[in-house]
């Protein structure tokens, strides 16, 4: 009883700090109004929820929607009420092309290992960034209104981000957005999906440039006390940890879903394997690990601008001249929730001074212990071909 008063303290007051250790005690819409922290950090969970097998047994028939309600709730504590956080959560899925949201296929089982793919793109834009942007937005919104403000979001995309976020703003009330993509830089059909879309809170601008060479600015622009004051404005990129929270959904909801149709026993760990580009779905799943998820390990693919590939490797985190490639999606030279993934890795010790040398250098270098435990969570092969 004492355990589970204190577990209802906790989650009642969920409080949110930065990865660089001067931020701490933040609510969720602050961190989520933002983006970044003050001290150029990013935002994690003070406390990390933990779900024990009992409730993963106990959510093994809930539709996708009602899974989420679960796990967010554990998150947005008492700043959302169940029945506002269940309208969200409806209302950003009920677009979605397939009922059950996240299909799972089988793709082939040999020598004992059965290996099934989860449909990630059934949403608007057929990516899965709808799944975090569906949320994300809708809870900037409900804040906002709430309050009487509106805010305005601003996204640097190489093609998934720009068109979820583009689909999930037009619907609300109280949110504008400002898209930049780098020119010819993205798939034909998401530069339309952007650049098409007829909405007055809508604004769209190609840049010449690399795949991530705005987040720097993005960055500056929204850790600014001034600038933020007269314009209240918010980045939506996976440096908002509302994308991160809402993205561990589907992580319970495939293993969930796997117990059935894979018939395995409720501790067995599983395997993820997933494209890879700025991190951000790779640290849902190492956050939802942590919540008590039983996975394996990770499998990271990533394209020729490999900066994790080199880091698991060699333990160097170095940045490198963009390649282009056929998957633009991914052509990202750092990415930036590499912090988060050390943060968790690292037991939640700051990672200001070792960001601080990735900022001035353009490199770092890893302590071994963190090494010898990226390589442990995961593993990472680079496509080849990809030129």
């Amino acid at each position: 009883l004492r355990a589970e008063n204190e577990y209802e303290r906790t989650y009642l007051s969920m409080k949110f700090v930065s990865t660089r250790g001067k931020v701490r005690g933040v609510s969720l819409e602050k961190c989520i109004s933002s983006g970044y922290a003050q001290d150029g950090g990013l935002f994690m969970p003070e406390t990390i929820p933990k779900v024990a097998i009992k409730d993963l047994l106990s959510w093994q028939n809930l539709s996708f929607q009602d899974l989420a309600v679960e796990i967010l709730s554990l998150f947005t504590g008492d700043e959302i009420s169940r029945d506002e956080l269940r309208l969200i959560i409806y209302s950003g899925f009920e677009e979605f092309g397939c009922r059950e949201i996240v299909p799972i296929v089988d793709v082939l089982e040999e020598k004992g290992v059965r290996i099934c793919s989860a449909e990630l793109f059934h949403g608007q834009t057929y990516a899965f960034k709808d799944f975090g942007q569906q949320v994300l937005c809708r809870l900037l919104d409900f804040f906002k209104r709430k309050r009487g403000e509106s805010a305005t979001l601003l996204v640097s995309t190489t093609g998934d981000t720009g068109p979820a976020a583009i689909a999930a703003v037009r619907s609300t009330e109280n949110l504008r957005i400002v898209c930049f993509y780098p020119k010819d830089q993205v798939s034909r059909l998401q530069e339309k999906q952007m650049t098409t879309v007829d909405s007055p809170n809508v604004h769209v601008y190609p840049f010449e440039g690399g795949g991530d060479d705005m987040d720097l600015p993005i960055k500056k622009i929204t850790t600014d006390e001034m600038i933020q004051k007269d314009y209240n404005l918010c980045s939506v990129n996976s440096i908002n940890i509302g994308r991160i929270l809402a993205q561990t959904v589907h992580y319970f909801f495939v293993y969930l879903k796997s117990l059935s149709t894979a018939q395995i026993s409720v501790s067995t760990k599983l395997v993820f394997s997933i494209p890879t580009g700025a991190m951000g779905n790779v640290t849902a799943g190492i956050l939802a690990k942590q919540m008590g998820l039983p996975v394996g390990r990770f499998v990271c693919g990533v394209n020729a601008n490999d900066i994790l590939h080199r880091a698991v490797t060699t333990g160097v985190f170095r940045k490198k001249d963009l390649a282009r490639t056929l998957s633009e999606a991914i052509n990202i030279q750092v990415p930036y929730n590499f912090e988060r993934v050390m943060y968790l890795l690292d037991d939640g010790k700051s990672q200001a001074e070792i960001m601080k040398q990735m900022e001035e250098k353009g490199s770092m270098s890893l302590s071994q212990n963190l090494h010898i435990k990226l390589k442990v969570e995961r593993n990472c092969d680079e496509a080849v071909g990809e030129k």
